[in-house]
């Protein structure tokens, strides 16, 4: 009984309960503010319901959210000590890339109760919040029966193809689709793996970024594709007659961080600890097919999305796990020889 009432908590429950927690902190006369970067899209459209409206409702704070954020920003904002932003999310790259440069700010675990995330996502500088694949996926009128990561890189496999304009993600699945074992990717074997995608090179219809492959599975442009399990989500749930699978899939963290000089710290403690919460990270997976990180959450989650999300053991078990900082020190090195590759 108390299993299922835990499952009816409304988002009205939900502010009600977190406003009383942050009493105090904020009057209605004088809110707090935080300023919050994301991507942008579906996925920040996501992040307001689950995060940022609730959290405002919740606190009286005001949230701003904007969207350009990425490593090279971050650095450019804390050399020039013109931070506008108080909290960041950050995928695994660019987290290693901003923690590296000392370009954020410690998270203070005082105020951001994290004991129901993994310890390795606890981390000085950022709290993983959730998780992400990039899945194989293709066409079910072009393949009834299923399509297998070898099969992806058969050239007698006939089908028009894409793949991300991403030397990571892309390598590590040729990698895992010849056989390597998710235990023995790294370092990783780069002239394999682009011996793997050599095969196939004549039938990929491009390298494209994470929208255009939303975009050509829904336009019927390709038959076959490796990218952003939630923008392959969004696609079927567009009307494509697609189907994906988590075998040789590869799950990647995003954090939340805040920059070094931010001028809202306290608040984006506050906010950080709000979105990591059971209730508040149940309400991701609602939005958008990324997977939660708070232990609780999933009890809070329709068993059945709960055990398709990226994330659950057994989803896990079938492919690699992104490892950024081996990426962090090998990219430079390995860019200029993908992008070589791909425009060959």
């Amino acid at each position: 009984m108390e299993k299922n009432r835990s499952r009816k908590i409304t988002t009205g429950a939900l502010i009600a309960a977190v406003g009383a927690m942050f009493i105090g902190a904020a009057s209605a006369a004088d809110p707090g503010k935080v300023v919050i970067a994301s991507y942008g899209g579906s996925f920040q459209d996501a992040q307001k319901a689950a995060f940022f409206e609730p959290y405002a409702k919740a606190t009286g704070a005001k949230v701003v959210d904007t969207t350009g954020t990425g490593y090279a920003k971050v650095k450019a904002m804390v050399t020039s000590g013109n931070v506008t932003w108080d909290v960041i999310s950050a995928d695994a790259a660019a987290y290693e890339s901003e923690t590296k440069e000392d370009l954020l700010q410690p998270i203070d675990y005082s105020i951001v109760k994290a004991d129901k995330i993994p310890a390795e996502l606890r981390l000085k500088y950022g709290v993983g919040y959730m998780k992400a694949t990039q899945n194989l996926s293709w066409s079910k009128e072009k393949f009834p029966n299923d399509l297998t990561p070898a099969q992806f890189f058969d050239p007698s496999v006939k089908a028009r193809r894409v793949m991300l304009a991403l030397p990571y993600y892309n390598m590590e699945f040729a990698l895992l689709a010849d056989g390597v074992k998710p235990s023995e990717l790294y370092p990783l074997d780069v002239e394999r793996a682009l011996k793997v995608i050599d095969r196939v090179k004549d039938q990929i219809v491009g390298f494209k970024g994470p929208s255009d492959v939303q975009a050509l599975i829904q336009q019927g442009e390709v038959d076959a594709a490796y990218g952003p399990g939630g923008r392959i989500n969004n696609a079927i749930k567009a009307g494509a007659n697609w189907k994906f699978s988590y075998e040789s899939s590869l799950t990647f963290v995003e954090y939340w961080a805040v920059p070094k000089g931010a001028a809202n710290v306290a608040e984006a403690m506050k906010f950080i600890n709000f979105a990591i919460q059971p209730e508040a990270q149940a309400e991701l997976p609602k939005q958008i097919f990324y997977g939660p990180v708070n232990s609780d959450a999933v009890k809070l989650l329709d068993p059945a999305l709960a055990k398709a999300l990226p994330g659950y053991p057994e989803n896990e078990k079938l492919g690699g796990f992104l490892n950024a900082k081996w990426w962090n020190e090998n990219l430079a090195s390995i860019t200029p020889r993908w992008n070589t590759y791909i425009m060959q």
